[in-house]
């Protein structure tokens, strides 16, 4: 059983660099947009300036998984293996089967750009026009629905989702961050950077993460906080590997994680290369928001039972939700103990999200079974 041991806020923003993360350039010379993978593993990404879709295994053997489109930009899988390409120079969204070759085509005026499969749903995609300005749902059979076409969209392209299904957008054009409301409207989150372009963001490890192409640097933003940006990585352009401390950018733009949320992908628009940072720490601010509660969670790796164990006398009454990687309640209770025990040993294998939540605050913790 590893130690216990109880994280509290300061503990844990002083944890966040102690992690060795390195750099490594993993293809060069091949793609330079949006990154996304599959269930067994590969990595895909877009080559905006080659019209490529390249696939990677996770051993680095790439190949040309879908060739011939004009400029493809977001891409992203349904439940089914069928992933959707936003062609923004052709004004089309393509859909290919697992294997590559194509099932439908939907013309999407005004540069189709940013895409991501629906939180609640395995076969509805979301998707950003850059010229249009808005944000839209497609399902199948090519229905399209506006989620948002708020005056505050500049360019979109960049989306992602937290653990509960909140919608995030970027807008590359002046590299804010909203939040999107269930009304269609935006919350401001952040704006990244000071010149040049946000290119794609990222949700891992209870943040937001984004690529600035100007100024070759990658950002962590809090999602919950007003302008809550740190940089994470980069400095002038370059392509030197090593540690992160060292290593240099050059226009990074596309960026994903793997599915322990310990490995970032991220494309150089001008060097096209595809570089990945391992490391990178799970223990980095757990927090959903700031608050005074102490606990622990353990065994983490878990197999068959976990406890949660509150330090903190003064709360009385906690509400505990576990969800899994759909964002899918698996569990619920409320109590009022200190310490309680829950049964993990019918859940599948995977990443699983803990939500503690009191008056005094919400926390949140991956549990990997």
């Amino acid at each position: 059983m590893k130690k216990l041991f109880y994280l509290s806020i300061a503990f844990l923003v002083g944890q966040l660099f102690l992690c060795a993360q390195t750099v490594t350039t993993f293809a060069d010379g091949f793609p330079d947009d949006c990154i996304t993978t599959d269930a067994a593993g590969n990595i895909y990404a877009s080559g905006f300036t080659t019209g490529v879709v390249y696939r990677f295994t996770p051993e680095g053997v790439m190949d040309f998984f879908i060739s011939g489109l004009n400029k493809p930009n977001g891409i992203d899988f349904d439940a089914n293996g069928n992933l959707y390409v936003s062609d923004w120079g052709d004004n089309l969204i393509y859909r290919f089967n697992p294997d590559g070759t194509e099932n439908a085509s939907i013309t999407i005026p005004l540069n189709p750009s940013g895409m991501i499969k629906a939180f609640d749903s395995n076969v509805d995609m979301i998707y950003t026009r850059y010229t249009g300005n808005s944000i839209h749902r497609i399902d199948p059979l090519g229905n399209i629905i506006t989620i948002s076409s708020d005056p505050l969209l500049n360019g979109p392209v960049g989306l992602a989702y937290d653990y509960t299904g909140n919608l995030y957008v970027g807008n590359y054009n002046n590299r804010t961050i909203y939040k999107v409301l269930e009304n269609g409207s935006l919350q401001y989150v952040a704006t990244v950077g000071n010149s040049s372009n946000l290119g794609f963001i990222a949700f891992a490890q209870g943040y937001l993460w984004g690529t600035v192409l100007g100024e070759h640097k990658i950002y962590r933003i809090n999602p919950n906080g007003i302008d809550d940006v740190v940089l994470f990585a980069g400095s002038s352009a370059g392509n030197q590997d090593g540690d992160i401390s060292e290593a240099t950018f050059n226009a990074p733009n596309g960026i994903a994680f793997s599915d322990d949320e310990t490995t970032m992908y991220v494309t150089d628009y001008n060097s096209k290369n595809l570089r990945i940072i391992e490391g990178i720490s799970l223990n980095v601010n757990d927090f959903e928001s700031a608050n005074t509660m102490t606990l622990a969670i353990y065994p983490n790796p878990a197999t068959e039972t976990i406890e949660i164990k509150i330090s903190d006398k003064s709360i009385q009454q906690v509400e505990i939700q576990l969800f899994d990687g759909l964002g899918k309640l698996v569990y619920e209770n409320h109590t009022h103990e200190l310490s309680k025990k829950i049964d993990i040993a019918s859940l599948k294998k995977g990443v699983y999200i803990a939500r503690i939540t009191a008056k005094e605050g919400v926390y949140l913790k991956k549990i990997i079974k």
